[in-house]
């Protein structure tokens, strides 16, 4: 069987797909950089070449899922036309969307360095469109805040920290929707539209 080159950069994303389907499939701790490799048909060294660790692996496959999800976030505010408060709600409303990453969370659960990792870069990536929706909330009236950036890194510090509570026994939606409230008194809204 004849060797195949693939530019780096091509390489390396076909590593971090891989990895990403083996996760999901399997969970992290299941998966082995040898199940990658056998999985693209290289060797394990060559994996090895592009990451030093299975962990560096996962860290890319998360910096994936939060550029995914800033996308999809950026795609339904770029479509909805009305007020910087519906934003807010809708932006709320949008579940991140994990694929099949059922497998894949709860390996990351029991390591809090991940779970670190996993909200500051959540909350780094969703920094301009929350940025955004506060200024477009001055600009509409929908609300009144005089620091917008400070604001903002404020409220993804709190969802950070909100997400890094995982062994709290709080439901999801209680979580969300106590978030929620606290967001909209932050910006000085009374209640959440309906």
């Amino acid at each position: 069987m004849s060797r195949v080159t693939k530019p780096v950069e091509e390489r390396r994303q076909e590593i971090i797909d891989t990895a990403k389907k083996l996760f999901a499939e399997n969970g992290f701790d299941k998966t082995q950089v040898a199940d990658i490799s056998a999985n693209i048909n290289v060797a394990q060294g060559l994996v090895y070449h592009y990451f030093k660790s299975k962990t560096d692996i996962l860290y890319a496959v998360i910096d994936e899922i939060a550029a995914e999800q800033f996308a999809r976030m950026a795609q339904k505010l770029e479509a909805h036309k009305g007020s910087a408060l519906e934003g807010l709600t809708l932006l709320f409303q949008t579940r991140p969307d994990y694929d099949c990453n059922d497998k894949l969370i709860p390996s990351l659960k029991r390591d809090r360095a991940l779970i670190d990792y996993c909200s500051k870069k959540m909350a780094s990536s969703s920094f301009p469109l929350l940025l955004m929706l506060i200024e477009k909330g001055n600009a509409d009236g929908s609300w009144s805040c005089e620091y917008p950036k400070e604001t903002a890194i404020f409220i993804l510090h709190g969802f950070s920290g909100l997400l890094g509570l995982s062994d709290a026994p709080i439901r999801e939606e209680a979580k969300i929707q106590a978030f929620t409230n606290i967001i909209f008194r932050i910006l000085g809204v009374e209640s959440a539209p309906a």
